[in-house]
């Protein structure tokens, strides 16, 4: 029997030696350095077996790139996946979640449709042939789009993507390209009261006939159906992620269009692919463009701006929140450092977020109705310009840059990304159920790699020691494992009495438990705990998503760690050379039995 410690790091993408731990610099204090070289000394090696088991999300490269795009729908997958504990409620949250993906996919095709609409209106030819331009401008975009899902449920057997949801988003699809076709909202209603602006020392040109915005309308009505089915739903956690994912795609979707039209704008001015004045008329169906190009302003080109808004007025109520929490907490405030403290203030909000969430809804909605109350009156008065107009445009176009910067760079802008990961790793735990468009589960792969891995120890003794993600991936393999029902050949983990757990850094109570009850409760923690052993969990007070482990999960030994540098925390990192966790690790696989300081 040879004892053996195994490490699963957390989110996806690590290098390989990254559970290793971090050296230390060798002379803290500068005068005693050598110039132009910073000195480490390695973290210290165990004496027993030490094996790193790596993971990743999703390949590299284009792959991984279809990740970012695949991001609201992925995020509206994890939506479903928050069902509530109680079994009242949830089918209706099931019903409304798949409502709320089919009006997002309907949401995608408008998008579409007006994307194309502004690169047909620069196409050369088009005027000639207009019937067939607007079939073109929405068939085009929505048969592509229907084709990639059901192609995509078809060639994807293995991710149980279900057939009878691909096809009805793919109705949805053809079904507003068809409405939009024959309907023509944009020449069909005319309404005066929703003009477009002059650009900041411009003429305004008006369109030859009143007529409505039709995209922008169809922006403010998305959301007050999704507002009107989140009330419905009486879920805090998933009607924010549900806001903020169609937010997020209408400003997305606006960006990406007014970087199209730029783009065709240019080729136009030199002569090449483009050629406005023999493109598609301007009665398109959704987008309402102007005459002449470039003197005006779009209102649906404020549409991030106003996002932006929304996306504020939710961080500063939760941010009031929070803070107001942290004043009425009892007992004095820790003497610690400035850095501590912060970091304390992000760890009690975040792993209070649950719980938190609900109290940021009324302010938030509250940023919505005035968000809906600008625009209604700038499409009553008319009157809208100067400086407001001006600094507004100024934050459109810098965000299109850097969204088209993004995009051309494949996600590979490392701060943008190190944030992305992070949530798209929780996001990608959940396996395809509520949108056909969302981004492939990696659960499945990764706990059968850990369970081959496992199994190849399984006659010795094992420490599996897990961080962050890791620590739920590991969780959701022992809590599931069905070692004694399988077949003889098939691999099995360790027996309960050669297997212990660590857990580090770990969401499984802060985030886990609070958004997804249904899967991660108290029978969740008792048949992890029931699998191993002996079970240690670590955490701090600075770390932004670490908490104890519930009490059904007892029993557990739990650390509270201090940071030994109050200038530098380790805040969520370096678990792995925690002499406590090191100590703990050596008396498992050594065959002591826990003393006193290792037993709650």
């Amino acid at each position: 029997m040879e004892p053996v410690e195994i490490r699963v790091h957390g989110v996806g993408g690590h290098e390989p030696l990254t559970a290793l731990g971090s050296g230390t610099l060798e002379h803290a204090d500068p005068m005693e350095r050598c110039g132009g070289v910073d000195s480490y000394i390695p973290p210290p090696s165990p004496d027993h077996r030490l094996q790193f088991v790596n993971w990743w999300r999703t390949s590299r490269g284009i792959a991984g790139f279809a990740w970012y795009l695949a991001t609201p729908f992925t995020l509206m997958n994890v939506v479903g996946h928050m069902t509530p504990r109680k079994v009242s409620r949830r089918r209706r949250h099931s019903v409304i979640t798949h409502l709320m993906s089919a009006v997002l996919t309907i949401v995608l095709t408008a998008w579409l449709i007006t994307i194309v609409e502004t690169v047909l209106e620069y196409t050369p030819g088009l005027q000639t042939r207009q019937e067939r331009a607007e079939v073109l401008a929405t068939f085009g975009p929505a048969v592509a789009l229907a084709a990639v899902i059901v192609t995509r449920a078809h060639v994807m057997k293995d991710r149980h993507i279900s057939r009878r949801l691909a096809w009805s988003h793919a109705i949805c699809c053809l079904g507003l390209a068809a409405a939009v076709l024959f309907w023509k909202p944009s020449r069909r209603v005319h309404w005066s009261h929703w003009p477009n602006s002059a650009s900041p020392g411009g003429v305004s040109a008006p369109a030859p006939e009143p007529r409505l915005d039709a995209m922008i309308a169809f922006v403010v009505v998305s959301v007050v159906v999704f507002l009107v089915l989140a009330a419905v739903q009486r879920n805090a956690g998933a009607t924010v992620v549900a806001l903020l994912t169609l937010l997020t795609m209408h400003a997305v979707g606006a960006l990406i269009r007014l970087g199209v039209e730029w783009l065709m704008k240019y080729l136009d001015a030199l002569g090449a692919f483009a050629d406005h004045s023999s493109g598609i008329l301007h009665e398109s169906h959704l987008l309402r463009t102007v005459t002449p190009p470039g003197r005006q302003v779009l209102l649906l080109d404020l549409v991030p701006v106003a996002v932006l808004l929304a996306f504020l007025g939710f961080a500063l109520a939760f941010t009031l929140s929070a803070v107001r929490t942290e004043g009425r907490r009892p007992g004095p405030a820790p003497v610690v450092s400035s850095v501590i403290r912060r970091w304390i203030l992000v760890h009690n909000t975040v792993t209070s977020l649950p719980q938190r969430i609900r109290s940021a809804l009324w302010p938030t909605a509250a940023v919505y109705v005035l968000m809906l109350a600008v625009l209604l009156t700038v499409a009553f008065g008319g009157n809208w310009g100067g400086w407001p107009l001006t600094v507004t445009l100024l934050i459109t176009h810098i965000a299109t840059v850097v969204v088209l910067a993004f995009m051309l760079m494949l996600g590979r802008a490392h701060p943008a990304r190190k944030v992305f990961d992070m949530v798209a790793d929780v996001a990608g735990f959940w396996p395809i159920r509520y949108h056909p468009l969302a981004g492939q589960s990696y659960r499945e792969d990764v706990l059968k790699g850990l369970r081959c891995e496992l199994a190849r120890h399984s006659s010795d003794r094992v420490v599996l020691f897990s961080h962050s993600q890791g620590s739920v991936l590991a969780a959701w393999l022992l809590a599931h494992d069905q070692s004694a029902e399988a077949p003889q050949n098939s691999p099995k983990l360790p027996p309960k009495g050669n297997f212990h757990l660590i857990t580090c850094g770990s969401p499984l109570k802060s985030l886990y438990q609070g958004f997804f009850p249904l899967y991660f409760d108290d029978a969740f923690f008792q048949a992890v705990r029931g699998r191993v052993d002996t079970w240690c969990n670590a955490w701090r007070l600075t770390d932004p998503i670490a908490t104890d482990m519930p009490s059904s999960a007892a029993p557990v030994a739990d650390y509270s760690l201090p940071e030994p540098d109050q200038a530098d925390p380790r805040v969520h990192s370096d678990y792995w050379i925690e002499p406590d966790l090191t100590d703990w690790v050596n008396a498992r696989l050594g065959g002591q039995p826990p003393t006193p300081e290792h037993v709650p």
